[in-house]
């Protein structure tokens, strides 16, 4: 009977030591992981995020719609995008300042590029936009107004 009561004690301790180890290792590794797989993404972005913002400065409206998500381009034509675009003031130059990864356990992971926008006789201004990998390319979803 004893034997008994100590081999279930033991399996019991063997059972916490495996979760135990299982957790201790598993969170920095995962962590290493998204962190490794973050930076990899970021060039990618950042050339996404520069080419939107140079198609913006050139005044290349079609370059810039070309650029927005599947979602963005079924809410708008390009004739309505060039519209929108034609009465805003063009900016003539960016800085990106920030690039982003955010993740959150009850929503999608967040791919976010900040940049700095100057325009002609006006102050700059930060502007956010998010990014989504479609097509095999990285693309702009929900730009705001530039």
């Amino acid at each position: 009977m004893a034997d008994e009561a100590n081999m279930s004690t033991r399996g019991f301790e063997i059972a916490l030591f495996v979760v135990a180890a299982l957790v201790c290792c598993g969170t920095p590794i995962s962590g290493f992981y998204l962190q490794r797989k973050d930076k990899a993404d970021e060039p990618g972005m950042r050339a996404a995020g520069e080419a939107y913002l140079d198609a913006a400065v050139r005044g290349d409206n079609g370059a810039a719609y070309d650029l927005l998500c599947a979602a963005d381009r079924r809410g708008r034509s390009r004739a309505g995008w060039d519209a929108t675009a034609g009465v805003i003031v063009d900016p003539t130059g960016f800085r990106i300042t920030d690039l982003a990864v955010r993740r959150s356990s009850d929503a999608p992971t967040q791919y976010v590029v900040t940049a700095e926008v100057t325009y002609p006789g006006h102050p700059s201004r930060e502007v956010q936009f998010h990014l989504r990998k479609q097509d095999g390319g990285w693309k702009v979803c929900g730009p705001p107004p530039l």
